[in-house]
């Protein structure tokens, strides 16, 4: 290979690995675990938002931004139909709307191409490695090095969830 067809070689792959070195995911902060009992909505849609947009980005995909309030209300009480009745779905009754386009539509938007993530995901950052129960009502947890095993945070959630 000439020195020139390598060089011209060297400039193909890295105009292809720019735009990737140009995606940044959020750094994983300690900050604030999450509080089962009031879960802070706003925080949690923004960190779920900053991670798929990473993996947007990696896919050379466009940016997603926030839909809104209405898609925000329509969803959370989607969230609450299926607490309610202890049941994962995309349909549903009543408030939450039959179907996830429904949803969509309620809240005033037009979907070109929409999708819903339904997760259902433990408090703590289990992973997917072995843990030992120490106290089961104290919610105290060991992994097999035997540190404890933190609550999520809105970043390590909303990593867990997306990836």
């Amino acid at each position: 290979m000439t020195v020139r067809a390598l060089a011209a070689f060297v400039v193909f792959w890295l105009a292809l690995a720019a735009p990737l070195a140009a995606c940044t995911r959020p750094a994983l902060q300690p900050g604030p675990t999450i509080n089962p009992v009031n879960i802070d909505q706003t925080r949690l849609a923004g960190a779920i938002l900053a991670e798929v947009n990473y993996h947007r980005c990696r896919a050379q995909l466009r940016e997603l931004s926030y839909a809104g309030d209405a898609l925000t209300r329509s969803s959370q009480a989607h969230s609450v139909w299926m607490a309610q009745r202890k049941k994962l779905s995309h349909t549903g009754r009543g408030a939450s709307g039959r179907k996830m386009t429904d949803r969509v539509r309620a809240a005033r938007l037009t979907p070109r191409t929409a999708s819903e993530n339904i997760a259902y995901l433990p408090l703590f950052q289990f992973g997917r490695n072995s843990f030992r129960v120490v106290d089961r009502n104290a919610c105290h947890f060991l992994d097999a090095a035997g540190d404890r095993i933190p609550s999520h945070s809105y970043a390590t959630l909303a990593r867990e969830v997306v990836t």
